[in-house]
């Protein structure tokens, strides 16, 4: 048998190879490599002035509407102060008010508490007066009945019949009735 003969592959050097390899790319490539490098920087410069910009007036705006808030909490808190001076006002003249109408209602109940004691006596007064003329008047009448009927009884005991009086009368009555009595002639 033959014995074949194994070729060996030249040795390459890597270092060569690749600066050969870089060539060929940019002979190929080369132009429109720059030209995407370029359009990137391009783009990359452009976006960063955007960026740069928009921060700005993200800052500037943000500036502005810290500005307008601070303002707005300033002129809250000069209302609130102002509210609660006005209702500390209202507070103090509501209790002024409040006081003034105690007295005033305190007075009231004094003077007719007054009135009331002073109607009361007149009353009290008026009572005993009318009580003591109606105890008079009582009186008087009580003696006039009890002269009166003192005086009829005078006047019943003179008129009346005594009781065998009475008896015989009526005992003469039964006997007419029974028509056994004989009467005198007169």
């Amino acid at each position: 048998m033959a014995k074949k003969q194994t070729r060996k592959a030249p040795e390459v050097d890597l270092d060569t190879t690749e600066g050969n390899v870089d060539k060929i790319r940019e002979i190929l490539f080369g132009g429109q490599m720059r030209d995407y490098e370029q359009r990137f920087a391009d783009l990359e410069d452009r976006l960063t002035r955007s960026i740069e910009v928009m921060s700005k007036n993200l800052e500037k705006r943000v500036d502005r509407l810290d500005t307008y808030a601070k303002r707005e909490l300033d002129k809250l808190g000069d209302q609130f102060k102002e509210e609660r001076q006005a209702r500390r006002k209202d507070e103090k003249s509501s209790a002024r008010e409040l006081k003034e109408l105690s007295k005033q209602v305190e007075s009231w109940c004094a003077e007719l508490e007054e009135g009331i004691e002073s109607e009361s006596q007149t009353l009290r007064r008026s009572l005993q007066e009318q009580s003591e003329e109606l105890s008079g008047m009582v009186s008087d009448v009580h003696d006039q009945l009890s002269k009166s009927l003192s005086g009829e009884t005078r006047n019943l005991a003179d008129a009346k019949l005594a009781r065998e009086d009475m008896a015989d009368l009526l005992a003469e009555m039964a006997l007419r009735l029974k028509k056994d009595l004989k009467l005198p002639d007169a």
